[in-house]
């Protein structure tokens, strides 16, 4: 019995359960360290302190706690006997899922959206990328709660903007998926502002000459992420409507045919979108076409057909 006042008698004395997690966390905090988390692959020959080994088979106790407290019964298919590593790898990945896939109340969107804007300045990629899986998953399993909170939609959209503009190609690309699916389902609204947003970032410019990246005092690679960030934003407007052309379809597909010769992974970028547009608007494109002016089909045909498209 936690913390529970039943009828008709005493409550429960012990044990309480904001103190308990304090202790559990206070005993974490080994493992909680940026060094720690950084460097997320451990080595099995390196030394260890006792209290950092005590962390770790407290951690393995607190996965169970979790996976079984998340009301779930699952079987896991026989597999190669694991290090005790291994398997603590899998139960923090089957636990975050089953995490993501509870329902919240209210005033717990806050909370847990706090918790994932601070997992956003890890300088692990590994942990920035779990941010997105979790917040997608969590987003669809709470979507009306959610939407009944104007501020927290808004810091949803800023959390993924945010990481479409990180350094790590994988983060990015999985921004843009949960962008995706995010304005598939109208969570978030696919507005004039958001499109703009998305075209200034599509426009950065890209210092060719040493001389201009000298003069600027910036980054290629700075200038590269955000002019990337805002391909894969228009590239998650496209992907976002599958089955249909919306009135802002063929502008934005025009705007991406501008970035098929810009360096990797931008033209990448443009001819995955370009082959998944292809991939799902053609049995129906005889009345797709009609959505377009008769210069847009001229080059979305070139693209679409051309030798460079197969490259």
């Amino acid at each position: 019995m936690i913390d529970v006042s039943l009828p008709h008698t005493r409550p429960t004395s012990s044990p309480h359960v904001a103190e308990f997690v304090t202790r559990v966390l206070e005993r974490l905090k080994p493992l909680t360290s940026e060094p720690e988390i950084h460097n997320h692959v451990h080595e099995e020959n390196t030394q260890e302190t006792d209290e950092r080994t005590q962390a770790v088979k407290l951690l393995k106790t607190v996965l169970k706690w979790l996976m079984a407290s998340a009301g779930r019964t699952f079987t896991t298919p026989p597999t190669v006997p694991t290090t005790s590593y291994d398997e603590m790898k899998q139960d923090a990945r089957t636990c975050l899922s089953l995490m993501s896939q509870g329902l919240l109340y209210p005033e717990h969107i806050p909370l847990v959206l706090s918790g994932l804007e601070e997992m956003t300045g890890s300088r692990s990629w590994h942990a920035r990328f779990s941010v997105l899986t979790f917040l997608q998953i969590m987003v669809f399993y709470n979507l009306f709660t959610v939407l009944s909170l104007p501020t927290e939609v808004l810091r949803v959209q800023k959390l993924v903007m945010q990481l479409l503009l990180d350094e790590q190609l994988e983060v990015r690309d999985m921004a843009c998926t949960t962008l995706s699916g995010l304005l598939q389902c109208q969570f978030i609204p696919l507005d004039s502002s958001l499109q703009t947003q998305l075209q200034t970032l599509s426009q950065t410019c890209i210092p060719k000459a040493r001389g201009e990246l000298a003069s600027t005092g910036t980054c290629f690679s700075s200038h590269l992420v955000r002019r990337h960030a805002g391909v894969l934003g228009l590239s998650a407007c496209i992907l976002s409507s599958p089955y249909d052309v919306p009135q802002w379809m063929p502008q934005i597909l025009m705007e991406l045919s501008d970035h098929l010769n810009d360096p990797q992974p931008i033209e990448m970028t443009v001819k995955k979108t370009l082959s998944e547009f292809r991939r799902t608007h053609h049995d129906n494109w005889q009345g797709h076409r009609q959505c377009f002016t008769d210069d847009q089909l001229l080059v979305l045909t070139n693209l679409l057909v051309s030798p460079c498209y197969y490259a």
